[in-house]
């Protein structure tokens, strides 16, 4: 337990890993709640009774589904239904439906391996095959809704919907930007969640905490007056942004801001915009949410010198 860590039980947060480093994905059960997430999908219906088995595209229009996104296969591609997908060992010009994903065990213990499929394209849905982020590398927008992409060290990338969901159906694309872009418009997602209606963005009635990793470790403000300056900050937020006007937060300077199981990810001057994952796009005065982030740390700071004298 680090010195700011003076309250784990209040200041419970699920933990997302990725091979290239560590993310923490915000969960309202800590990261008991992940793993039951992660142990729900052997009993998903690509179980290991389903033998994998395989077929080849013959028209552009053929559709396939899993977990709520369809990918419109492109001419020539094969299908292919496997219980666990390893991106290392994928086929060329194949859409791959799994129930999970290959745990990557072979890369958290830091071995450098390289991937067969390198330099091939191949898609993939993964059913509940990625958690929600605090702070996302990027937020991209496909059918009307932000998705999460995350960059992975071997060279895929992993897309999701930015919603309330712990746990989501994930898209996995390697290549360059042109041909992930490419393919990414050949999958629909659901839609996404609703504005308010009055606008502005949704946010939780009572924040009881505000979670954040952007200073490094995880930081927390739960007094009371830093929460009601944080909230009202973003409750003033009325200027919604128009379709197809949208940009993509990126990092380094996007802060993502978790607060009681609602994600909130503020852009720089780059793309001074604000996104909630449970509705709503807004324009924002640049540097707000390194502003919003600076109050977290001064009341996690404060927290842990009361906790030392105590």
């Amino acid at each position: 337990m680090t010195p700011t860590e003076n309250d784990p039980a209040a200041r419970l947060v699920s933990l997302g890993r990725r091979s290239r480093r560590r993310r923490r994905a915000w969960g309202t059960a800590g990261s008991v709640a992940v793993a039951a997430a992660i142990a729900t999908v052997a009993a998903l219906p690509l179980g290991p009774e389903a033998p994998d088995r395989s077929e080849v595209a013959e028209a552009p229009e053929k559709t396939v589904n899993l977990g709520g996104l369809s990918v419109a296969v492109p001419e020539g591609w094969r299908t292919s239904e496997v219980t666990t997908f390893d991106p290392c060992t994928a086929e060329p010009r194949t859409v791959y439906l799994a129930s999970r994903r290959d745990p990557g065990d072979r890369f958290s213990r830091g071995v450098p391996t390289k991937c067969t499929s390198e330099g091939q394209l191949w898609l993939a849905l993964v059913r509940a095959g990625v958690p929600r982020y605090v702070t996302p590398e990027r937020l991209v927008v496909k059918d009307g809704q932000p998705l999460q992409a995350t960059q992975e060290l071997e060279g895929w990338w992993t897309y999701r919907a930015f919603n309330e969901e712990e746990m989501a159906t994930a898209v996995l694309i390697p290549g360059n930007e042109r041909d992930r872009e490419q393919l990414l418009q050949r999958v629909t997602w659901p839609a996404g969640p609703s504005a308010p209606p009055s606008g502005g963005l949704m946010l939780p009635d009572r924040i009881t905490s505000a979670v954040s990793e952007n200073a490094g470790p995880m930081v927390t403000a739960m007094d009371a007056g830093t929460l009601a300056r944080i909230r009202t900050a973003l409750t003033e937020l009325r200027d919604p942004v128009p379709a197809g006007e949208e940009c993509t937060p990126q990092g380094p300077g996007r802060v993502g801001i978790a607060l009681d199981g609602v994600s909130v990810v503020l852009g720089d001057a780059q793309c001074p915009q604000a996104i909630s994952t449970a509705g709503g796009r807004v324009r924002v005065p640049a540097g707000l949410g390194r502003e919003l982030l600076d109050l977290i740390v001064a009341s996690d700071r404060a927290a842990a010198e009361r906790s030392h004298k105590d």
